[in-house]
């Protein structure tokens, strides 16, 4: 073969290459019960099945965001204000309450509430099941009801309220908003709101080995709201918690994003625990063993506390406004070979990084016969007085394509990051490159 055919060839290759890689452009709107991120896991037909799952949220449901199917049924059941099956239960059809049941108080409806809603009636019960939930045109008639949660579904959402916040960046494909497909969830929390548990997802009893990986992000007054507390005040802002079956009552572990310190640190948010009995005390701490951060003891009856990620810091890793992915894993939960880890990938990486990774003997923990569900939950210490300094500014937390599976979490790449801030949306490798080609 001449240079010129070689050449030709060459380019020829190339050419064909880059049609076959994956797109890098703003995640594309995704259909639900189609091809949206958790129906990608949950078909057993898709590349991305996994056959280990344990729960899958992407918000992408329409009862969520749109006023659809009032009565309908499983998957996607009716819109927020939905009482079908229980007349004067508002919300007891929705998508939430059949999924996740219900939150804390609240979060709910109760009798009388809404006084003249846009659609359905208003609850005849002490307290409804259904969430109240923020829209920027209140077609669930729950904005003047102080409500805890949103579900945003344009870029603009973020700041409708707010108008210095922006829309965080480094979605899925690349650019600001919402972080992949239709919608994510927006945990609200305005000034002095203690905020709470928001339901919770059920999974078999006794797990000892689970993976989560999130996407999750911020907004830029997240700081200075002082939802994370002050310097000189202690105070904890709890993310999802995990139910252990010996105490499903309160014992409740802030595994992989939780945040249970004094004051902002650079190691926010990852300040976590695995509490111990309530009826004596953790005394197996010799047998930690820290492998990247450090994990310790704190007090009697706390368990194990993690609070120094390694090569981590909040303000260059993860600024404020930008979409970041966890993973973490913890396995043999509960046992003497108890190990979790934690890894991070931020706008400013190209990979993910392992930022904390300890063992420790678990035989002594509320988790020593293993997890059952996750709570959502983003409860703030600082606003339940009793010397704290409550928040002064409506701020939020963001959360999509949250995957949790019974053993190694999937890749921050297949929930949709890439190295170049995000993939089309679940991609994890481009295909192979073709060889052979011959032009005649």
């Amino acid at each position: 073969m001449n240079k010129a055919k070689v050449t030709i060839v060459s380019v020829l290759s190339l050419i064909a290459l880059t049609l076959l890689l994956p797109t890098v452009s703003n995640a594309a709107p995704c259909t639900s019960g189609v091809d949206c991120y958790c129906d990608k896991v949950e078909k057993s037909s898709s590349p991305l099945y996994d056959p280990n799952l344990l729960f899958c949220e992407d918000f992408e449901a329409p009862s969520l965001t749109q006023n659809v199917a009032v009565g309908g049924g499983a998957p996607n059941y009716g819109p927020h204000y939905d009482a079908s099956g229980m007349t004067g239960n508002r919300g007891n059809n929705s998508y939430w309450n059949n999924k996740y049941g219900n939150g804390v108080s609240s979060h709910l409806f109760s009798s009388g509430q809404p006084s003249n809603p846009t659609y359905g009636a208003p609850c005849s019960y002490s307290l409804c099941t259904g969430l109240k939930v923020w829209d920027r045109t209140n077609r669930w008639s729950a904005n003047s009801y102080n409500p805890l949660v949103a579900f945003f579904t344009q870029s603009s959402d973020f700041n409708y309220e707010i108008s210095s916040l922006s829309a965080p960046s480094n979605k899925a494909g690349g650019g600001s908003g919402v972080f992949d497909g239709n919608a994510n969830l927006a945990f609200r929390i305005p000034p002095g709101a203690t905020h709470g548990i928001t339901g919770q997802a059920n999974f078999t009893n006794g797990t000892r080995n689970i993976g989560l990986t999130m996407a999750i992000a911020y907004p830029g007054n997240s700081l200075s709201s002082g939802i994370w507390g002050t310097s000189s005040v202690s105070a904890a802002w709890k993310h999802n918690e995990w139910g252990t079956v010996y105490n499903p009552n309160s014992g409740f572990d802030g595994l992989f994003i939780f945040y249970n310190q004094q004051g902002p640190r650079s190691g926010i948010p990852f300040a976590g625990f695995l509490g111990s009995f309530r009826d004596q005390n953790y005394t197996n701490c010799s047998s930690i063993v820290s492998r990247v951060g450090t994990a310790n003891c704190i007090g009697n009856g706390l368990g194990i506390n993690w609070n120094n990620p390694t090569g981590y810091n909040q303000a260059t890793d993860w600024p404020l406004g930008t979409w970041g992915c966890v993973r973490g894993y913890i396995e043999n939960a509960g046992l003497p070979t108890m190990r979790m880890r934690i890894w991070f990938q931020g706008p400013n990486m190209t990979s993910e990084r392992l930022i904390i990774d300890f063992s420790a003997d678990g035989s002594q923990l509320d988790n020593k016969n293993g997890y059952s569900n996750m709570k959502w939950n983003a409860y703030a210490n600082t606003n339940q007085g009793n010397g704290y300094i409550a928040s002064t500014a409506l701020t939020f937390r963001y959360e999509d394509n949250v995957h949790v599976r019974n053993g190694m979490p999937v890749t921050c790449a297949q929930i949709g990051f890439t190295s170049s801030g995000g993939s089309t949306g679940g991609s994890t490798t481009p295909p192979t490159a073709p060889t052979n080609l011959t032009v005649n």
